[in-house]
């Protein structure tokens, strides 16, 4: 449970030792929703209630992933849900606010709200959703007992494919479906006890392909059939974990996601994924279940099928196949057979036969801790069995054929030598096998008969040679190197020399080129063989049968991420770091540096959408983890806001408000003030003591606080803000949105101004929590799932900023999807000007400003974190025109630390810790950099590392990246060190003090008051005491420590 510990009498000092962790982040230690670790309430007690959603779950077939509720009057049955599923989150929505808040109330009171269960005000004829989103929707009360053609129409938009809807028809009455047209081949009628319900069920999506083995299908030709997924795109659902182990793979099938973490750990912070197989639903990222594989199991084989009935893999001991239900994880079944002996290294699963390879040495099992500290991670890191000249997994001698309904095996054929898994592949009716120290061979695979072999030592050759003068990175040697098209087989192992085909027909040897790169892949379309063989490995579509050149696409993958094709496009990790798109209509190449595809995977197409990430290290991208990408289709992206679309007066008179008595010595606003400098005028008495705790009822992430008037107030991710009385610790008040809140509340004119991720801002009466207005910021109502959190796809995570009466936010994702800005009227909430462009700076590859940060003001302009594209982003402060001028193409340029505040009146300072991240990750370093106001072309790094220093007219604290000590200068020297020009101006400054106190490993967040430097450290370990938080004040003249406590 996160606690809010209070050490001394003064609301100012209180306010200073919960900012200062916050600075940083430490606020947000508590585990992340969807995310292991996360503790969900104790379900309620049964109500009467209980039946109804038990039978609601059963008919629906559905207990796990979204479930959407249309009505809140009967808040009991949302907590009954709760407690008869393992739904992640329970969506409710009804028209009326009244009933509304009624419900809020009764779940909040039972520990629910904002964990398992949201409502929210919302109609029934446009859900707030993403299309194909859904998992099960339940309407308790249908109006009239009827299904409306529209209401049907609505409904299965939502809804994911198979998605089901409970709609209560009331009474006994039969309800007609004639009316529902082509929606009535959806819907059945069931009658019983609980009345009469019509039933829906969401089709199938016609032209979405799976991904069901480990390069899409046995033929291990990373090409899609999808023909759902088309550009433009949308973002669908963004997910943790952040990193990942490696190598790692990924399968889908059935609307669900399998991904498979590898045997090595890079950091501390992938450790805990060693050897873990963690399955999603594809159409929301909600984790549905995750499996503890065999340490040093190897995930990068085909060691998986994926189907929409049954997951199967290789078992713990290698001697069979486990049967996994895929919603549950569950085991249903396994595979053995004695004439199938030894270890099971390969299987493929076509026409309903399993196919094995197996035998030969067992495996090596490995396990790699590399525990490094840099931001990447190094090629010299992997485990042992990279670096041998013959890897020590995937040879087997014998393959053989298992029908898997008749359960009976149907074939073996057995080779005295070994034969090499990475090199088995399948064209419908043959196996092809490679033996590197015997033969090229193949299998009819309906019999097992051998139909030929070539022993033609040039072949082997020409496979084995190792690579020479070959440029990019060495790439992983357990990826597949053989793939078979419609005219011939070609084998392309990861570092070595040559790309050779050979016939189909008898194993002879048709061409070879000689390799520019380490780690092409080979991919087959358009009746070509593409492979980044051309200069500087860029990819070019080759004869498969001549191997002549036909085309150099002009584009080249980076590193040992995978190229992969969808219908109309081809995918891979692009330079200098992001994700590439080739347009196979027109040849045009696009780039979107927000996120790039992982790194043994690519992009992954399939279930109608794109799958990217998560990977290991920490590139400079704006959005980490995994995500997926949807369709936009004919999504408008510049919409105009208007007050009677957007604007909802709650308060009869918004000018009337109780008065919260605010000094010149509060904190109303992040980090103090609208320069976000973290000082404050305040005096801090010598000895500080602790006066009151405050502890939530449920793990919260919360925001840093904010404090005015003798109430401190904070919000966090489960969407509530809450005001504590200063003097007691006493809860005033709570507020409940309908999202994560990542800001604290401004306080201005006794009003507090709070952005949530359900895409809107509220303006509430600060001394009682009483809303007055709300703005919906958000283009649209359009709910996805954002690590973890069901989310407006436009989430207000850039806080309010209030400066002369006008209210400034911003809302969105990522650049792509739109990014809008606003200043409204403090008071009333009219729209004083709108952005809606600055996201699309380059209109063509919509890229541009990402909403990624906080706002402040300086010389007229408005100022926003603004992503890794452009950031600063600069805005006039009278019309909201976006000032910044760049040509992007949509590749990482800008610092994209949320961090944004005015420092001396003459620059802007931007960095610090990238806005989706897990505090857990201490290995990215960033960096703060000033920018010249009078001059934003002009800009040079002041510090590493990503907690912001603190602040006033005199001196600046601050540290030199992590585990360094705190040191102290004039402000003045500050200007002179960034007029210099260096790179590292701290090597410039001269120092007041560094603080090398006894003790401490790490600054994490600092501030000031006028007479003391506020620091929260992390204690150094010893063999007595683990690392421990602690909070300690020190003397602003020489660093001296005056006060040390520690915190729980």
């Amino acid at each position: 449970m996160n606690k809010v510990f209070v050490r001394v009498a003064s609301v100012w000092g209180i306010v200073l030792l919960l900012a200062a962790p916050a600075i940083c982040g430490q606020a947000r230690q508590g585990a992340a929703a969807g995310q292991p670790g996360r503790k969900s309430p104790s379900p309620p007690a049964p109500t009467a209630q209980t039946n109804l959603a038990t039978y609601l779950v059963e008919k629906t077939g559905i207990s796990r992933g979204i479930c959407s509720v249309v009505g809140a009057d009967n808040p009991g049955l949302l907590a009954d849900l709760a407690r008869a599923s393992q739904f992640y989150v329970i969506h409710a929505l009804d028209p009326d606010g009244s009933v509304v808040e009624a419900a809020k109330k009764m779940i909040d009171a039972r520990g629910l709200y904002g964990h398992r269960i949201v409502i929210e005000k919302g109609q029934r004829d446009r859900l707030p959703y993403a299309d194909n989103t859904i998992d099960a929707l339940i309407v308790p009360n249908l109006p009239g007992g009827q299904l409306g053609a529209s209401d049907a129409a609505e409904i299965l938009r939502v809804l994911r494919p198979k998605g089901v809807a409970m709609l209560g028809a009331g009474g006994r009455q039969k309800p007609a479906l004639g009316g529902l047209g082509d929606q009535a081949r959806a819907a059945s009628v069931i009658e019983g006890d609980r009345g009469v319900w019509v039933r829906l069920v969401k089709p199938l999506q016609q032209g979405a392909d799976s991904w069901s083995h480990w390069q899409h299908g046995p033929d291990n030709n990373p090409a899609s059939l999808d023909t759902v997924i088309k550009p433009p795109y949308l973002t669908q659902w963004t997910a943790e974990p952040y990193y990942i182990t490696m190598p790692a793979i990924t399968l889908v099938a059935g609307g669900r996601t399998f991904c498979a973490m590898g045997h090595i750990a890079h950091h501390e912070r992938e450790e805990q994924w060693i050897n873990t197989l963690y399955v999603r639903d594809a159409y929301n990222g909600v984790q549905l279940w995750q499996r503890k594989l065999p340490r040093g199991y190897l995930t990068h084989r085909s060691a998986f099928v994926a189907t929409d009935d049954i997951f199967y893999m290789i078992d713990d001991d290698g001697n069979g196949l486990l049967m996994l239900d895929p919603e549950t994880g569950r085991r249903i079944g396994e595979i053995q057979d004695e004439s199938l002996s030894g270890e099971w290294k390969w299987v493929a699963l076509q026409d309903g036969v399993l196919y094995v390879m197996c035998g030969g040495k067992p495996d090596q099992r490995e396990v790699k801790y590399a525990k490094s500290q840099n931001t990447h991670w190094s090629w010299q890191a992997l485990s042992n069995g990279y670096y041998r000249r013959e890897i020590p997994w995937g040879f087997g001698q014998m393959i053989g054929a298992y029908d898997i309904e008749r359960k009976r095996l149907l074939w073996t054929h057995k080779e005295t030598g070994s034969m090499d898994s990475r090199a088995l592949t399948m064209d419908g009716q043959k196996i092809f096998f490679y033996g590197p120290y015997s033969h090229v061979g193949c299998l009819d695979a309906k019999t097992g008969k051998l139909l030929w072999t070539n022993n033609d030592p040039q072949i082997r050759e020409l496979v084995q040679e190792e690579g020479r003068g070959l440029s990019s990175t060495p790439g992983f040697r357990t990826e597949p190197f053989s793939l078979v098209s419609r005219e011939a087989l070609f084998f392309a192992p990861q570092t070595n020399q040559y790309v050779a085909a050979v016939s189909k027909d008898n194993g002879r040897l048709l061409w070879y080129r000689r390799k520019t790169t380490s780690n092409p892949n080979l991919l087959y379309a358009d009746d070509s063989l593409l492979v980044g063989v051309g200069e500087g490995g860029n990819t070019l579509r080759l004869d498969p049968l001549t191997g002549e050149t036909r085309q150099d696409l002009g584009f080249r993958k980076r590193s040992c991420s995978r190229l992969t094709a969808t219908p109309d496009s081809f995918f891979c990790r692009g330079f200098f770091e992001g994700t590439t798109r080739y347009d196979r209509k027109t040849g045009r190449v696009t780039f979107n540096g927000a996120m790039r595809p992982s790194c043994q995977d690519g992009v992954v197409p399939a279930n109608g959408l794109l799958f990217i990430g998560p990977w290991t290290c920490d590139c400079n991208l704006s959005l980490m983890g995994a995500m997926a990408l949807c369709s936009a289709g004919d999504f408008r992206f510049k919409h105009e806001a208007t007050e009677g679309d957007r604007l909802d007066i709650a308060a009869s008179n918004v000018t009337s408000v109780a008065p919260l008595n605010v000094s010149s010595k509060d904190w109303p606003v992040y980090r103090a003030n609208n320069n976000h400098n973290a000082a404050t005028r305040v005096s801090l008495s010598a000895n500080l003591e602790k006066k009151w705790e405050f502890g939530p009822q449920n793990a919260i992430t919360p925001t840093p606080p904010t404090a005015a008037g003798g109430l401190v107030f904070f919000a966090a991710d489960d969407g509530k803000v809450c005001a504590i009385e200063a003097q007691s610790g006493q809860l005033r008040w709570t507020f409940a949105t309908a999202g994560p809140i990542r800001v604290p509340p401004t306080i201005w004119n006794s009003r507090a101004y709070v952005g949530s991720g359900d895409g809107y801002v509220y303006c509430l009466e600060a001394a009682t929590g009483r809303m007055l207005w709300r703005f919906r910021a958000a283009p649209v109502e359009r709910r996805i799932m954002v690590y973890g959190r069901l989310c407006s796809t436009w989430p207000v995570n850039s806080g309010v900023l209030v400066q002369d009466g006008v209210a400034y936010f911003a809302a969105g994702l990522i650049d792509t999807d739109g990014t809008y800005v606003y200043a409204l009227d403090a008071i009333t909430g009219q729209i004083k000007w709108q952005n809606n462009s600055s996201g699309h700076l380059n209109p063509g590859i919509r890229k541009g400003v990402s909403a990624h940060g906080r706002l402040t003001i300086a010389d007229g302009k408005l100022w926003m974190a603004g992503g890794n594209i452009v950031s600063p982003a600069i805005y006039d402060l009278k019309t909201g025109e976006c000032l910044s001028v760049v040509e992007t193409d949509g590749s990482p340029r800008a610092n994209r630390g949320e961090e944004i505040a005015v420092l001396n009146k003459e620059y802007v300072l931007t960095g610090g810790r990238l806005i989706f991240s897990a505090i857990e990750n201490v290995v990215d370093p960033g960096f703060f950099q000033l920018t010249r106001v009078s001059a934003p072309n002009q800009s040079a790094q002041l510090v590493r590392g990503k907690i912001s220093p603190a602040w006033d007219d005199k001196r600046l604290v601050y540290v030199h990246g992590r585990q360094t000590p705190l040191r102290c200068c004039n402000l003045a020297d500050v200007g002179q060190a960034f007029d210099a020009g260096k790179r590292d101006p701290d090597t410039l400054i001269q120092k007041r003090w560094m603080a090398n106190v006894p003790g401490v490993l790490d600054v994490v967040g600092i501030a000031l008051a006028s007479n003391a430097v506020v620091a929260v450290c992390q204690t150094r370990p010893t063999d007595k005491e683990p690392s421990q938080w602690a909070v300690m004040t020190l003397s602003p003249k020489d660093g001296s420590v005056r006060w040390q406590s520690a915190l729980p």
